[in-house]
């Protein structure tokens, strides 16, 4: 693996960092992966039209035990649209990684398998991936606007932070997928591409998370509810962005209100999953509503100790403006919950 003698910081300055222009260098590595504490994804997921959903991370190293050097792994859910689910992370050697500080471009080769995940300036990536009995290969074109809350930072406290940068809201995919001894699928649908990375350890910092993404109408939405430790007072952090086609039209989290109903106890898990979650964004007398309807779990992953959960179910889009509805929108899609923490269903914040 070869990296660059200057710290991300010193090569690419918080100062620089425009509120309103992306750049495709913050979709590039932006840590050193062999230092302990520190921890990097890049992340894709897919709705595909025949009715399967593809994810594919890579990893510097699992988010959730990071103090450790550079243990890059991969990262792998598909669901066919028979229902079969196949789920891998595999696990490969310093050696084997390799990535860009000035763009998107990830490689992990083993026996002379390339892996990588590449991006041409924010606009075409390609994503190939050849992992025990899955060969996925993914083109994406963005068809949004690149997109990060404010200067990118989930968490900042003294030297500790925790950052968020969206690619691609939402992309136009064709993938090809083969499961081993059967014929390969080539199939259309739409994509989305984050990346997150930082040094906050966060299974101190924050409880849990839902996060969810999904296109309605004309309309793509990003949004997350954010739960902070005891250590940080239990605070609920909303993050929020709707486009209309490519125009950012509401990205202001203090303008959201989060609540989700339905909420039971998962045994599997030993944590509380909601049914339904709400957002309400309020401008003026702009609003838009954003809720999901979960149907299904289509994945729980233990990851030292924490929990990964994915859903999928119905998503519906409302905007009122001055209290007149004037557009409703419905759709299908898959979101996540990542729990670090413990959970009382009394003790959740965003109980209604």
């Amino acid at each position: 693996m070869t990296l660059s003698s200057l710290s991300v910081r010193e090569q690419h300055p918080e100062h620089s960092l425009s509120t309103t222009k992306v750049e495709p260098w913050e979709d590039s590595l932006r840590t050193d992966p062999s230092q302990p504490g520190v921890f990097e994804w890049w992340y894709f997921d897919s709705h595909l039209a025949n009715g399967g959903k593809l994810m594919v991370v890579f990893h510097t190293k699992l988010f959730t035990s990071p103090q450790v050097g550079l243990e890059p792994k991969i990262q792998i859910q598909l669901e066919t649209p028979d229902g079969r689910v196949c789920n891998v992370l595999q696990a490969y050697s310093p050696d084997e990684f390799h990535s860009s500080r000035d763009e998107c471009d990830v490689t992990i080769t083993r026996d002379g398998v390339v892996n990588f995940f590449r991006g041409t300036g924010l606009n075409e990536y390609h994503i190939r991936v050849v992992v025990e009995s899955l060969d996925i290969d993914i083109q994406m074109t963005n068809t949004t606007s690149p997109w990060r809350p404010g200067k990118g930072h989930v968490w900042s406290k003294d030297d500790e932070y925790f950052d968020w940068f969206v690619a691609v809201p939402q992309g136009k995919v064709t993938a090809t997928y083969t499961i081993a001894g059967e014929s390969p699928v080539t199939v259309d649908g739409d994509g989305y591409h984050d990346k997150n990375w930082g040094n906050a350890p966060l299974a101190q910092t924050i409880n849990h998370w839902y996060w969810g993404r999904g296109t309605l109408g004309p309309y793509t939405v990003i949004s997350s509810a954010l739960v902070f430790s005891e250590k940080h007072d239990s605070v609920l952090v909303k993050t929020f962005m709707i486009q209309h086609m490519d125009t950012v039209v509401a990205d202001d989290g203090s303008k959201v209100s989060f609540n989700a109903e339905g909420i039971e106890h998962d045994d599997k898990v030993d944590r509380p999953v909601a049914d339904k979650l709400h957002f309400e964004y309020q401008n003026e007398g702009t609003v838009f509503v954003i809720e999901y309807f979960r149907e299904e779990t289509t994945l729980r992953q233990q990851m030292s100790g924490a929990w990964y959960l994915r859903f999928a179910g119905g998503m519906k889009l409302k905007k009122y403006q001055n209290n007149e509805l004037v557009e409703e929108h419905v759709g299908h899609t898959q979101w996540d919950s990542m729990w670090f923490g413990q959970g009382r269903k009394e003790a959740l914040p965003y109980l209604r």
